[in-house]
């Protein structure tokens, strides 16, 4: 026995194995290229693939349709098919046409579209079946505003002037319309910065896994701007007027001016004047058992961020 298993390790290492494997192989790799590249004529099995599928309607077999290629190429291309399911797309938009409750795709509208989708080297001969049918559900489509979350701890004499807000300020989304009715904002998650002083932008995710099944929304995330910018308080000496006093009555008031403090982005100090407000008071809120008006700021710009009057009473005698 170990004479036979001495005689077998001699023959594996001696060179004429070797020779004869390299040429045993080199033998098969120039089969195998020639088997490759010779042309075959077959049938396979192909997945349908929708595109353009309009937002508001859902297919409801997509995946159930699928065609039968009768195609003629090289090997090659069909190793390619072989090890692995193929699928090919039909535009549902422009390929896919309405016939009563269905929607149906023919192989004469759609043909070049799919021809178009393989390599010069593939013949298609035919294609089974003609005719594909889909069943669709029609949904709904919103655009619902979104809700930004957020928690800023702004540096001391910082702050933004205009409320926030995210980019989309609404998105599209699509579902039962039941469903759509009920849903009012999409929120997203929270937005955490301490110490703010520069102006900033940020991605925030939508919190979408509360949602219905049934409901799709394409956008998953909107953008943050946050314009954080340095602020001042300014001070401005502001006249007051009193209306809807009758034609004869005569209103003496005091004080006739009164102090305003706003606080405004340091950008926008210099653009503020006092013809920027207007502060009233209503003679139509006066009665026998009171002496004064309260003052109300009715117009102001959009530059400031916060204001206050520093008197609330304006003392005023009615003379006939």
């Amino acid at each position: 026995m170990s004479i036979i298993t001495s005689k077998i390790r001699t023959f594996v290492k001696s060179k004429k194995l070797n020779m004869f494997l390299i040429f045993f192989l080199f033998a098969f790799f120039i089969l195998m290229l020639s088997r490759l590249s010779a042309s075959y004529t077959n049938t396979v099995k192909f997945n349908v693939a929708l595109k353009n599928i309009p937002d508001q309607i859902i297919v409801l077999n997509d995946s159930s349709n699928t065609l039968n290629f009768t195609m003629t190429t090289d090997g090659f291309e069909w190793v390619k098919y072989y090890l692995k399911t193929p699928s090919i797309e039909i535009d549902f938009k422009n390929e896919v046409k309405k016939a009563d409750s269905l929607y149906v795709w023919s192989l004469s509208r759609g043909f070049a579209g799919i021809n178009s989708q393989f390599n010069k080297n593939v013949t298609v001969k035919t294609i089974n079946p003609d005719t594909l049918l889909f069943k669709v559900d029609i949904n709904a489509v919103k655009m619902i505003p979104v809700k930004a979350n957020f928690k800023i701890d702004y540096s001391p004499g910082y702050n933004v002037l205009n409320a926030i807000v995210t980019s989309p300020d609404s998105v599209k989304v699509i579902g039962p319309e039941s469903l759509l009715s009920k849903l009012k904002t999409l929120e997203t998650e929270m937005l955490i910065k301490k110490d703010a002083n520069k102006a900033f932008n940020t991605r925030l995710k939508l919190k979408l896994d509360a949602l219905d099944s049934q409901i799709s929304v394409k956008t998953k995330s909107v953008s943050v701007n946050i314009n954080v910018e340095k602020f001042t308080e300014g001070t401005l000496n502001i006249p007051v007027a009193i209306i809807n006093v009758p034609k004869n009555v005569k209103v003496n008031y005091f004080p006739k001016t009164i102090n305003l403090s706003y606080y405004t982005s340091l950008e926008s100090y210099n653009n503020i004047s006092v013809d920027d407000f207007e502060v009233i008071c209503d003679f139509k809120e006066h009665n026998s058992k009171s002496s004064y008006l309260t003052p109300k700021l009715l117009k102001f710009p959009k530059a400031i961020k916060t204001s206050r009057l520093h008197e609330q009473k304006i003392e005023y005698i009615i003379s006939e």
